[in-house]
């Protein structure tokens, strides 16, 4: 109260003689600043929070940022507008004004806010500064001046300060006023205590995120030393992706098996870069990301930057530079895919075997074979595999029953427990287990082990030929049918083992 009370009094007196000096315009004598840099600041509507702050920073007992403004100097001060100080609290959490610096620890980092803005030893005028010159303040970290069509000032973070006004001279030094509290790295590392998870925790548009790191496990890893850049799509860009999945993925749950998680946390290790990459950084250029071999395009896009992953779609960054203890954020309107993931949800959109075969007219004789086997064939053909299955036509299984006489006229004469047996072992003498062979990758006289544990041989002389346990011949009517668990081959003959 003493403190306002003077100050209260210094300001009557100001206006006092101001006034005298008016009545008096006889004696129009140039005079110099009447005021030092704490009077000149309160003197100014405009730097009204500028004043509130060294006031609250000196309710602290060891700080007397006030006095010390008002003394002999000389002082250079870069004071930053009420919007200035405005914006700061904005984007400080649990901020909404200068009152709530209320404890000793906060008014502490407040106070060192305000000495990162004095100059001590020195009146330097705007014609003083020189483009990059570095100088050291009264907190002890540099700024740097940008002298570049106007005069703006550097500190730690990635945006400038502008000076609006410069040389307001006061008796103990000058002001330029700026248009941004400027912030020494000793604050944000102050302010920025949270780690990259804490800020996706923080952040409800980034929830399933959050869910997704917790699924896969990466929460420790993200709260590592770092330093780390995340691309971290939004609700909205997860909710694309599961669209797209189908109905097999509506939520995160779906991904339960270990393939589906592993392919789950590459997807999010390759949002990741091992490095602190700000908005300013960005240039056009190829990164290397943290699931191993596989790397990000950054690509310029009117004036701003696009992310392009293996797809032909990309993202484009919604916002930049969240800064974290261990690295930064850039939110981002799409689910970065890598080439394993793409395959995976091409692999979602491709029939399967049994599908395959279902929707092919010629092999219908195959799929009744299946069923009438009644040994979990249909089922089997349509897991994961991968598979090769050298599939013959309905021709073919005619064959074989013109061949068998006239007990067997159908595949439902096919009904005893030994007869289904049999059938079994002729149709998985006709699968490959372990492996999507396509023509390409057969040799000639290349032996092959099928899933009924016999051996069918290759033969590439004029065309592609498999060769039973019989040494019949069947011949590769239509080769390499890919399907989302393997490959099928269409063959003239149904292959019988010994």
């Amino acid at each position: 109260m003493k403190k306002l009370f003077q100050f209260a009094t210094l300001i009557f007196l100001v206006v006092f003689n101001t006034s005298c000096s008016d009545d008096d315009d006889s004696n129009d004598i140039p005079m110099g600043p009447t005021l030092n840099i704490v009077q000149t600041a309160a003197a100014n509507d405009d730097l009204s929070s500028l004043v509130s702050a060294l006031t609250v920073a000196d309710q602290n007992a060891d700080s007397d940022l006030i006095g010390a403004l008002s003394g002999d100097g000389p002082f250079t001060v870069f004071a930053p507008t009420n919007a200035a100080f405005s914006n700061l609290l904005t984007e400080l959490d649990n901020f909404n004004s200068l009152s709530d610096f209320d404890t000793e620890e906060e008014r502490a980092l407040l106070g060192t806010i305000l000495q990162y803005h004095v100059i001590a030893g020195t009146a330097a005028m705007s014609s003083d500064l020189s483009d990059g010159q570095t100088i050291t303040t009264l907190q002890g970290e540099n700024i740097t001046v940008n002298i570049d069509g106007g005069v703006s000032i550097s500190d730690a973070t990635s945006l400038d300060a502008n000076v609006t006004l410069a040389n307001v001279e006061a008796t103990n030094g000058v002001i330029h006023i700026v248009d941004k509290v400027l912030l020494p790295q000793e604050i944000i590392d102050a302010i920025n205590e949270e780690t990259l998870v804490d800020i996706v925790v923080g952040t409800e548009s980034l929830s399933i995120l959050e869910d997704v790191v917790v699924k896969v496990d990466l929460v420790e890893t993200l709260n590592g030393d770092g330093p780390f850049t995340v691309f971290a799509p939004t609700n909205d860009a997860f909710v694309a992706l599961l669209e797209a999945l189908g109905d097999d993925y509506n939520s995160l749950d779906d991904f339960d098996t270990d393939e589906e998680i592993d392919l789950l946390r590459n997807i999010v290790l390759y949002h990741v870069l091992a490095a602190n990459v700000l908005s300013t950084d960005l240039s056009e250029t190829t990164v290397e990301t943290a699931f191993a071999g596989n790397s990000l395009d950054i690509i310029p896009s009117g004036g701003t930057y696009v992310i392009g992953d293996a797809s032909d779609v990309n993202a484009n960054i919604t916002a930049v530079d969240i800064t974290a203890s261990n690295g930064v954020a850039h939110t981002i309107d799409k689910v970065l895919l890598p080439q394993a993931a793409i395959d995976f949800v091409n692999s979602l959109n491709t029939p399967n075997i049994v599908e395959i075969a279902s929707g092919e007219e010629n092999l219908s004789l195959l799929v009744a074979a299946l069923v009438q086997a009644d040994a979990g064939l249909v089922d089997l053909l349509q897991t994961d595999g991968p598979f090769t299955v050298f599939a013959p036509t309905n021709d073919a299984f005619a064959d074989l029953l013109d061949a068998l006489g006239p007990d067997y006229n159908s595949l439902e004469d096919f009904d005893t427990e030994e007869e289904k047996a049999l059938l079994t072992s002729v149709l998985t003498y006709h699968v490959v287990a372990g492996a999507a062979v396509y023509s390409t990758d057969l040799a000639d006289g290349q032996m092959v082990e099928t899933a009924q544990g016999g051996m069918l041989t290759v033969d590439l002389d004029g065309g592609v030929f498999i060769i039973d346990e019989t040494g019949a011949s069947a011949s590769v009517t239509t080769a390499d049918i890919t399907a989302s668990n393997g490959v099928i081959h269409i063959v003239d003959k149904v292959l019988l083992p010994n």
